[in-house]
């Protein structure tokens, strides 16, 4: 109870005025943004003076963070936003945050999902909101957006999580301030992601068409990030401005092969044998990201798109640092050879072996010491993380040394077991 009274007398001056009110509308209206917009709302009976600052706070959270939200049914949840989106001022948003679960509150879906699409709508065209944030999900059914482009000149950052993207949906060709995009747990049956200005797009966990491919657009990507998809693996266009990348394929992937190390083994029951694509023969993602400095390519040892695309390897002309897992060495060392031909600048490369066994996988390509001119002059160090110095450590290390690695260069480290499936990857500001 003491420390109650403190925090009470810390709240007035001398005179016994209350110290939040006395600061100025434009401050409570962002303290007020960080809540719920239910929340927000409820401040009205305050005072007089608090009447009316719900309607300009510059965020709209429709949130479980609510208490009342988890307690109320749905057509009175749809009344209170649609009011709410209605009775505000016509400001401008800095963010919209719509976030509705199952367990948001008590609802047969249909009318769970009911303004849904038509709230987001009214955020970016309307509110101009800066920034959107949107996760829509129960047990059995996921939001899919209208098959509309966003149109907007305001939108800068999008964040999608647990929705479902139409052929037209992920169009921001009119969205010219538009920079930033995260996909998360998405199906994404968009036919091409398109967007000029975009500097940073993450892709996680989502689901991907699985006969044909979504053809990724964005020529001024900074920064790239590809992380266990279902599905075909995106077909990247060229990316002249990449500088940090980061790409994991795990056997969700449908690019895999268990019989070949490009795929198209000719087995019907063989994901791999099958690629509906327009130019199926043209490199997936290896051109695309070939302008990096940065770049981690790992995936398992089946997902054949890494290998497929070396087939017709770009030269990665201003990479310094690459990481790579078994896939490079999955079969022999033709790959990790014909890799190392097409990066003329590398400084650092770092191989991370994971102690499982490898599929007997057939190739194309092979690794002959005297028939390969390459000499990696840049390369300063090389990390060779394993779970124990076996004979394929070796092999490296004897491939390496012929093409004038010095043995103070290579760095062995054993006991290594791959991180969690988390990626450290960060966005390039």
């Amino acid at each position: 109870m003491a420390k109650r009274c403190k925090h009470s007398e810390e709240a007035t001056d001398a005179t016994g005025e209350d110290l939040l009110s006395a600061l100025p509308d434009a401050v409570l209206q962002v303290v007020l943004s960080f809540l719920p917009s239910d929340e927000t709302v409820r401040t009205c009976v305050l005072s007089r003076r608090w009447r009316h600052l719900w309607k300009s706070t510059p965020a709209l959270r429709i949130t479980r963070g609510g208490r009342r939200f988890l307690e109320w049914r749905a057509w009175t949840v749809n009344n209170f936003v649609n009011q709410l989106l209605l009775l505000r001022d016509r400001l401008p948003l800095d963010e919209c945050e719509i976030s509705i679960s199952e367990e948001f509150y008590n609802a047969d879906e249909d009318e769970l999902f009911r303004f849904a699409d038509t709230w987001i709508r009214h955020a970016v065209s309307l509110c101009k909101a800066r920034v959107l944030k949107v996760r829509i999900r129960t047990e059995s059914y996921s939001l899919p957006l209208v098959n509309v482009p966003f149109i907007s000149q305001f939108l800068v950052r999008v964040e999608l999580t647990d929705v479902i993207l139409l052929p037209r949906s992920l169009d921001f060709s009119n969205c010219p301030a538009l920079e930033d995009l995260r996909m998360c747990s998405c199906r994404i049956y968009a036919r091409r992601i398109i967007s000029q200005s975009l500097r940073r797009l993450s892709i996680t966990s989502c689901d991907f068409r699985w006969k044909s491919r979504t053809c990724i657009s964005t020529p001024c990507l900074v920064s790239f990030e590809l992380e266990d998809i279902d599905g075909r693996a995106p077909l990247l266009e060229s990316m002249p401005s990449l500088v940090t990348a980061f790409v994991r394929l795990d056997y969700s992937c449908n690019d895999t092969c268990r019989h070949k190390a490009c795929g198209d083994c000719g087995d019907d029951r063989c994901f791999g044998q099958y690629d509906g694509s327009a130019g199926s023969n043209r490199s997936v993602l290896l051109r695309g990201l070939s302008g990096a400095t940065n770049l981690e390519l790992t995936c398992d040892p089946e997902v054949f798109i890494f290998r497929k695309d070396c087939k017709q390897c770009p030269t990665f002309t201003m990479l310094k640092t690459l990481l790579l897992n078994e896939w490079c060495v999955a079969a022999d060392f033709g790959i990790l050879v014909c890799f190392l031909q097409h990066t003329p600048l590398l400084e650092n490369l770092t191989l991370q072996l994971e102690p499982r066994e490898q599929p007997a996988v057939e190739t194309d390509e092979s690794y002959n010491p005297a028939e390969q001119l390459l000499l990696l002059k840049h390369l300063k160090v090389v990390e060779i993380k394993c779970f124990k110095e076996d004979e394929v450590v070796h092999k490296i290390v004897a491939m390496l040394n012929t093409f004038g690695v010095l043995p103070e260069k290579i760095d062995i480290e054993q006991n290594f077991f791959p991180p969690p499936r988390s990626s450290s990857f960060e966005f390039l500001d």
